[in-house]
């Protein structure tokens, strides 16, 4: 027991040594002391696209063995535990960077062939991820889904599979929601809590790590008990950002994160793909025709103020969140003579749990004649109850209130509107400043999307722009725009 206790208290001196020490390292008089030159004190470096070249110079460098390896600094100052990535076995460093982002002490080891005794030469190294700021497309292409990513110095086109082996996931897209805070254990260390997107197709589901892009949870691994039927319909974020929420063949999963996807208890519901988050989740049962609320592992009771919204003989047909500031949600909804019924819905937790009302702001019938009663896509704002939709080739304005239609948009012939998104970030809340802000829509024709980015004014009338801001291959449904780690709700 000695013995082990020698060897480690070892092991911890030598790491404090390789963390702490100066840049050079002092003659201990086991072997005379060494000269190297071609090394700096700090190293920035972006993972996955930069290649760390290190060529230094040692004198009487036949006397050593050399090898490099690095120390994510937070995990020995936060846990004590310090295991090196061995980065190469020579003394040129020539290294086409793998690690996850974080800082890192880089290491030279200089290992005396005669004494057996290593020096150590450090220096800081941050490893930063080009994935963590641009634009994220989530696309389908050929029987694949996959995200084009385009950032500031250029584009990554087929991101999942650029990260994975060439593998990007199979069938159709359906949805992708920015997961915060994803981690794979309960106890997991803040250095293994990391930003996610969770990617819904229609044959398949994955949760990929965003720093690095790599898949870490499939269908087949992420519930405790996994569905027997795949059919992914919806993924969303709740307000909690512990937990994160799946409808699949009807049923909801709720998951907190760092376990696996849950049930909810026994329902006879089947629920519409179609979902919004305020202070709870809400969904909609297409058995019973009613708005259900959802919070954690719980349904809670639709309280009196939104009795309305129970057993309505309507199909959900469009429902839209303003989750922080707004706290609002707007839901359209078909009656069988084809009118339709639009509500504006307070979101906060006093109006749904019942506290303060009523629910139900506002409520406007749609006459069946409307286009928005047409609409093959339909979007929201943030800023106000203006909507967007699409016929054909041709984006519309409308509000509750007039329930004008305002043509706003003729795209080139051909081009098919498949995503309108008001993309607002940082999510609007007391203090914060917007940094981003468009109406972005996604059109088809041909193989082919654009995507473009409109500003919008204050009574929500789209701005023209001469051409598209993005192109590529495919068809693209979901827009997310990511910044510093972080990334936009869905608006």
């Amino acid at each position: 027991m000695k013995k082990l206790y020698f060897l480690a208290a070892g092991l911890f001196s030598i790491l404090a040594f390789a963390c702490t020490k100066d840049k050079s390292t002092a003659n201990d008089g086991s072997i005379p002391s060494f000269t190297v030159s071609g090394m700096k004190t700090s190293y920035a470096v972006l993972t996955h696209k930069d290649t760390l070249r290190i060529h230094p110079v040692v004198e009487d460098e036949s006397k050593y063995e050399f090898y490099w390896t690095a120390f994510n600094s937070n995990f020995v100052q936060r846990s004590g535990n310090a295991k090196p990535d061995t980065l190469a076995r020579t003394k040129d460093l020539d290294y086409a960077v793998t690690l996850n982002p974080g800082p890192y002490i880089l290491v030279f080891n200089l290992k005396d062939k005669k004494s057996g005794v290593t020096k150590l030469l450090n220096a800081d190294m941050v490893v930063s991820s080009l994935n963590l700021n641009g634009w994220y497309l989530l696309k389908e292409n050929n029987g694949k889904t996959d995200f084009d990513f385009i950032h500031s110095t250029g584009r990554i086109n087929d991101w999942i599979a650029f990260h994975n082996e060439g593998k990007s996931l199979e069938g159709t897209a359906v949805d992708a929601v920015f997961t915060p805070t994803f981690k794979m254990t309960l106890t997991a260390a803040p250095m293994d809590i990391f930003p996610a997107f969770t990617v819904l197709s229609d044959k398949d589901a994955a949760i990929y790590r965003i720093d690095n892009g790599k898949v870490m949870r499939t269908f087949d691994d992420m519930f405790f008990t996994k569905p027997a039927t795949r059919k992914l319909q919806s993924v969303f974020q709740p307000a909690s950002l512990t937990t994160l929420g799946l409808i699949n063949d009807g049923q909801a999963y709720i998951m907190n994160k760092g376990t696996l996807f849950s049930t909810l208890p026994a329902t006879t519901a089947r629920l519409s793909p179609i979902t919004a988050v305020g202070a709870m989740n809400l969904a909609f049962d297409e058995l019973s025709k009613s708005v259900v609320l959802q919070v954690d592992f719980t349904l809670p009771a639709m309280p009196t103020s939104g009795a309305e919204l129970k057993n309505m003989n309507a199909d959900l047909v469009w429902m839209n969140s303003y989750a922080g500031l707004r706290g609002l949600a707007m839901a359209l909804f078909r009656k069988p003579d084809g009118s339709g019924i639009l509500y504006r819905l307070n979101v906060q937790y006093g109006f749904l749990a019942g506290f303060s009302t009523p629910i139900i702001q506002l409520k406007a019938t749609v006459p069946s004649t409307h286009g928005l009663m047409a609409a093959s896509v339909i979007g929201g704002n943030y800023d106000a109850d203006f909507i967007y939709y699409a016929l054909g080739n041709k984006v519309y304005l409308t509000d509750p209130i007039g329930l004008q239609e305002a043509l706003q948009v003729t795209l080139p012939a051909g081009e098919n509107v498949t995503s309108i998104q008001h993309i607002k970030y940082p999510q609007p809340n007391a203090g914060i400043t917007i940094t981003t802000d468009f109406l972005a829509i996604a059109t088809y024709a041909n193989g082919h999307y654009k995507v473009y980015l409109h500003k919008v004014s204050s009574t929500g009338t789209i701005q023209p722009l001469a051409q598209p801001n993005f192109e590529g291959d495919g068809k693209v449904t979901t827009i997310i725009y990511m910044e510093g780690g972080n990334g936009s709700r869905v608006f």
